[in-house]
């Protein structure tokens, strides 16, 4: 008798909360996901909004700060100056950028590299040799 009324208590819970279940996933339920899923598209669409606005205020303060600029190099006759030093700073990140693949490019390298068939044994002073030599070179004619 103990385990029957046990068993209808849980049956009745399981009942009751099925029934809630129903209430909240019918047609009422649906329009409120819905009403929630625009209100969040409003508020994505407004932050859109300000944040194209913010692009473009940022692009007329370029834009003007471009014009004053010019202005000034103009009426000080520094245009050329100007061009000049672009120049240098374009020349500077081009070897930045070479020195850069550079590096990476000797790490990537396998610093033991095996010779096949006995290749290249026994034939005169090797590359660490010749560089010893040109530096012992260099050195006697700065001397």
């Amino acid at each position: 008798m103990a385990n029957t009324k046990r068993i209808e208590k849980r049956l009745q819970k399981v009942e009751d909360w099925a029934k809630a279940f129903e209430k909240e996933t019918g047609p009422r339920q649906t329009m409120e996901n819905m009403n929630w899923l625009v209100g969040q598209t409003r508020l994505l669409g407004e932050r859109l909004q300000g944040a194209e606005q913010g692009v473009k205020g940022l692009q007329d303060a370029l834009n003007s700060n471009s014009q004053v600029l010019n202005s000034f190099l103009e009426q000080h006759d520094m245009v050329r100056d100007w061009q000049m030093f672009l120049e240098g700073l374009q020349a500077e990140q081009q070897q930045e950028d070479e020195n850069a693949v550079q590096e990476s490019g000797s790490k990537e390298m396998d610093a033991q590299e095996q010779a096949e068939d006995g290749e290249g044994l026994g034939e005169g002073a090797s590359e660490g040799d010749q560089d010893t030599e040109e530096s012992q070179e260099e050195a006697n004619e700065e001397k």
